[in-house]
């Protein structure tokens, strides 16, 4: 039996503001938007991942938390230049959590927030 990854699912309040916002910060791509039951789905191509942001529904959801927490935690985008990339992020205004700190294996990371609470790992593996 095989498995692989399919897609991240993020809820928002605004998914077209929330799908730009990987765009504009990730170059992301947007793949296709779909409405289904009222509900719409933008699907973005964020280097080759599959990031579904759907609205989020009109039952009252509670708040995500982009402070370390239990379940799924973050998700990490590679980059080939984490000085850069942060310099970037932080030039676009997107909040840092942790700045720089290398790991004991050589890599680099830092976390970001996204919209909707959504705590991004940023790292360069050497």
């Amino acid at each position: 039996m095989k498995f692989g990854m399919n897609h991240i699912h993020i809820k928002a309040e605004d998914p077209r503001g929330t799908a730009q916002w990987y765009v504009d910060t990730f170059g992301a791509t947007i793949d296709a938007e779909a409405e289904m039951g009222g509900t719409l789905t933008v699907r973005t191509d964020l280097g080759g991942v599959r990031v579904n942001i759907t609205q989020a529904s009109s039952e009252s959801l509670p708040a995500g938390s982009s402070a370390p927490h239990m379940g799924l935690e973050h998700f990490g985008i590679e980059t080939d230049d984490i000085d850069a990339a942060m310099t970037e992020l932080e030039g676009k205004g997107v909040k840092v959590l942790e700045g720089i700190r290398p790991l004991p294996n050589g890599m680099r990371i830092a976390f970001v927030e996204a919209p909707d609470n959504v705590r991004v790992e940023i790292m360069q593996v050497p």
